[in-house]
């Protein structure tokens, strides 16, 4: 029960961090300013990404770390409204970056840790992360609309204080405490199976990152403000539970290839409907993808790269996935996406993204089966 309520507050958060680019708007940076206070820092934070979790199996002090940057990011948090400084910014979103970028794959390695040979459940419990942003973001958009954008940084801030007390609570690793030889770190990079799978995440998260970041202002750019863009989110959030409530049934009954290629149409279509009908009704219901473009894609990722990473470097694990489903791709995302955004538009920028997704997922689908074949000759 610990780590379900922990999850359902903690992504109240990430509610809040859906109204960033609103006011980075709302302070004055255009387009690209946006993409480059969102792809810069994050370049020099993602250096240090696989330390965090590098640490943690290092000193197995799971707890202890995420601590740690729990409490920087809430100082992070508190000094975005003192500044409307582009360059002030830039240094911010770097520190913010720094510490909240390892925050879920810390905390889903320790539930991961909690779970054992079980972790295809670990939607079960990541699903009320999806309650607590589904029931928090639209009142937040409402909220932030009658009053101001810089608001939302008061209210993420309160919502870490009430997270930190809950990480308390949580149990600890089941881990024997025993020190690991850095030397060991290396197998993980060797393996192949993880590295195709990451360039694949990699390709299709660049296109989710740049919807993260340039989305709000695309329902702007079509008559919308903060409450549409809040109903937009709600329903997206909404659709995820699903896909989390039920993703220990879809891992187990079916192939990892299968699985892949549902998750590529998924995003073919949804930047398609983006990208071919900008109409509110389309943009709202499109939003139903997001069970599969994100909550299947993630819940399946992280039961995947737990079992290619072992119990051994789970953590680093899970903070390698993480560098790269939220960090190198949201670089990528937010450079590019922000550069087409300019140049063409919303509407473009979502038709390169249906093409990239399109090629990503024939390729990747197709090596899967390959090895699928070769698996199946080989054991007759």
């Amino acid at each position: 029960m610990a780590f379900k309520l922990y999850n359902f507050i903690f992504y109240i958060t990430m509610a809040a961090f859906g109204y960033f680019n609103l006011f980075f708007q709302d302070v004055g940076l255009d387009s690209f300013q946006i993409g480059l206070v969102n792809a810069i820092p994050r370049i020099f934070a993602l250096l240090l990404m696989p330390f965090w979790g590098f640490l943690t199996d290092y000193l197995q002090e799971n707890k202890k770390v995420l601590l740690i940057t729990l409490l920087g990011t809430l100082v992070s948090v508190i000094l975005f409204p003192q500044t409307e400084s582009f360059k002030l910014l830039m240094l911010l979103m770097f520190f913010y970056t720094l510490f909240q970028n390892p925050i879920i794959p810390l905390s889903d390695s320790l539930l991961l840790d909690y779970l054992g040979d079980n972790s295809n459940y670990y939607g079960k419990f990541r699903l009320w992360g999806s309650v607590g942003y589904m029931l928090s973001v639209s009142i937040l958009g409402y909220f932030l609309e009658a009053t101001a954008s810089a608001n939302l940084f008061y209210i993420y801030a309160l919502v870490l204080i009430i997270s930190i007390f809950l990480l308390k609570f949580l149990p600890k690793s089941k881990r024997e405490i025993k020190v690991l030889d850095p030397g060991d770190f290396k197998k993980i990079f060797r393996k192949k199976r993880l590295v195709y799978f990451l360039f694949f995440v990699f390709i299709l998260q660049t296109a989710m990152n740049a919807n993260y970041s340039y989305f709000p202002i695309y329902i702007v750019d079509h008559g919308g403000g903060a409450f549409l863009l809040g109903i937009a989110l709600t329903i997206s959030s909404a659709s995820e539970i699903l896909a989390f409530l039920f993703s220990d049934r879809i891992i187990k009954n079916n192939k990892f290839s299968k699985i892949i290629i549902i998750i590529s149409l998924g995003f073919v279509l949804r930047w398609l409907s983006l990208a071919l009908f900008p109409y509110r009704l389309i943009i709202l219901v499109s939003q139903i993808l997001h069970s599969i473009t994100f909550g299947l894609f993630f819940a399946v990722g992280v039961d995947y790269v737990d079992q290619i990473s072992g119990e051994k470097f789970r953590a680093t694990g899970q903070n390698i996935y993480a560098a790269v489903f939220m960090g190198v791709s949201a670089i990528s995302g937010s450079l590019l996406g922000g550069k087409i955004y300019q140049i063409a538009g919303g509407e473009k920028m979502y038709f390169v993204w249906a093409l990239l997704s399109l090629t990503a997922g024939l390729i990747y689908s197709f090596y899967l089966l390959k090895k699928e074949k070769e698996i199946k000759i080989n054991a007759a």
